[in-house]
């Protein structure tokens, strides 16, 4: 009974939003339903939240300082925000992290580094931090 209800409402909301502004109001009333659409299913998602993609922080503790810091390489944050992207999903290191290092192991006169196998449009997880530090570590090896 509630779904019949919530139908008529939104139809009649549609109804008058037309009679007082014509398609204009009809899409007013679209993009505001489609809001209320978006933080009802927002609030019916159970589980944690995810959470803030930020470059790793280990290095961190009393005391200690980073060995590079922002200002001595300015595109610091910028590598670090693609590492920590790429490991939440396939995509952003396929369109990411892996483009930078191949660019890097060309310059190195190394092979690129390895595709993450399954479909292309698959966007789920990317490489592991293991595997990324696999890769590095091929990088730097002599």
């Amino acid at each position: 009974m509630a779904g019949v209800a919530t139908v008529t409402g939104i139809a009649a909301a549609f109804a008058a939003g037309y009679a007082a502004a014509g398609a204009t109001g009809v899409i007013d009333v679209a993009a505001l339903t489609t809001l209320g659409v978006l933080i009802v299913a927002r609030g019916a998602v159970r589980g944690p939240r995810p959470r803030p993609v930020l470059p790793n922080k280990q290095w961190r503790g009393p005391g200690r300082r980073p060995a590079v810091r922002a200002a001595d390489f300015p595109a610091y944050a910028s590598i670090a925000s693609d590492v920590e992207w790429a490991r939440m999903s396939r995509r952003h290191y396929e369109h990411g992290l892996r483009p930078r290092l191949a660019r890097l192991a060309a310059a190195l006169g190394k092979p690129a580094p390895p595709q993450i196998t399954g479909p292309a449009e698959d966007d789920g997880p990317g490489p592991d931090l293991a595997t990324l530090e696999r890769i590095v570590s091929h990088l730097e090896a002599p």
